[in-house]
């Protein structure tokens, strides 16, 4: 009985001091390993310090590209907007020599001015024009300092004289009185040297212009490019006419053959921007607009069935076009129009100048 203790409390020493010895080994060897290799917690952290620094350089590469995009677009406002008070002083200096020779003229009553008559005998439609003319400035100087972009709603600022109706009223009244400026030139042309073919066109510009403008007020309203294509359309067509006419000018009077020269080279630039740049912009983003509805409007269930149309209604499209603007200064969004914007702004004005 005593040997049999003895040997169990030998036993029980025995494997207190093992197990002693086993948590001083397994210290030893963690030990080891912490100062042979790093741990996972330190790998972990080195992980998420370049996660950390991978997304904190892709911030700073959006917020340095974002910034570079809303200076690109300001720059270009800024451009468009110092165009357009020379526009104004170019009138308003225009509208002071014209005014005060016709008061010097109306001050001679005896007839002792004979210049000042005869200018008015060789510009009749004179007074008209300077009006046209400021019609088209202001406007086009109101479009300049807070442009738009119609059928997707954009604008630079957000002020309700950005408002799409507002802006797209005051370019139909403007673009209209353009086409009359130039249907008052080609008919006095057609006057002075008995073209009848440039007087007959002088009278079918305006109501053709008026025409692509019921076309455009309907791609604003339904949000449909294919609108805003034909109404660049009757654009291209009408400058082509108006080479010709201006063309003929050249060929059967050489006196004025600087004139027209001149005037059909400007109006086949205008005609060749059109049919090669405009129009296939417009008809591109028609196309695209075709694409997605036929993704996002064609359902599953209804695979026979037509394609539901996105665009709206007369109604819908009006209050939308004036409460609905979409504030943006990303020059991705503006790039495409600045091309277009910048010469009607600047070139058109010249000439309606």
């Amino acid at each position: 009985v005593t040997a049999t203790k003895w040997n169990g409390t030998c036993n029980t020493i025995i494997l207190r001091h093992s197990l002693r010895i086993h948590k001083i080994m397994t210290a030893i060897t963690s030990n080891l390993s912490r100062r042979s290799a790093p741990s996972s917690a330190k790998l972990e952290g080195k992980n998420v310090i370049k996660k950390r620094k991978i997304i904190g350089d892709s911030i700073v590469q959006r917020s340095v590209q974002s910034a570079l995009d809303i200076h690109l677009t300001l720059r270009w406002w800024i451009i468009l907007s110092t165009i357009a008070i020379i526009n104004i002083g170019l009138w308003s200096y225009s509208c002071y020599l014209i005014l005060y020779n016709n008061r010097r003229g109306e001050g001679n009553a005896d007839g002792a001015s004979p210049s000042s008559n005869e200018n008015v005998n060789k510009h009749p439609y004179q007074r008209y024009h300077l009006f046209l003319s400021g019609v088209y400035v202001f406007v086009c100087a109101y479009r300049s300092f807070l442009p738009r972009i119609d059928l997707e709603r954009y604008c630079l600022f957000d002020t309700r004289l950005s408002s799409i109706f507002l802006g797209r009223l005051a370019a139909t009244i403007a673009e209209v009185s353009f086409a009359a400026q130039i249907s008052l030139f080609l008919y006095h042309i057609g006057e002075v040297h008995d073209h009848v073919w440039t007087q007959r066109l002088a009278l079918c510009l305006v109501p053709a212009i008026f025409t692509a403008q019921c076309f455009c007020w309907c791609g604003v309203v339904t949000l449909n490019h294919l609108y805003h294509a034909i109404e660049e359309s009757i654009w291209a067509v009408s400058a082509f006419f108006i080479s010709g006419a201006m063309g003929s000018l050249a060929y059967y009077q050489p006196e004025s053959q600087h004139v027209g020269i001149v005037g059909m080279a400007m109006c086949m630039v205008f005609f060749v921007f059109m049919v090669t740049v405009d129009v296939p912009m417009y008809v591109k983003r028609w196309r695209e607009g075709q694409q997605y509805m036929m993704k996002m409007r064609m359902s599953k269930d209804d695979e026979g069935k037509k394609k539901h149309m996105m665009y709206m209604n007369s109604f819908e499209g009006s209050i939308d076009a004036i409460e609905r603007r979409v504030v943006t200064k990303s020059w991705h969004v503006w790039k495409e129009e600045t091309v277009w914007l910048t010469m009607y702004f600047s070139t058109a004005v010249w000439l309606s100048l």
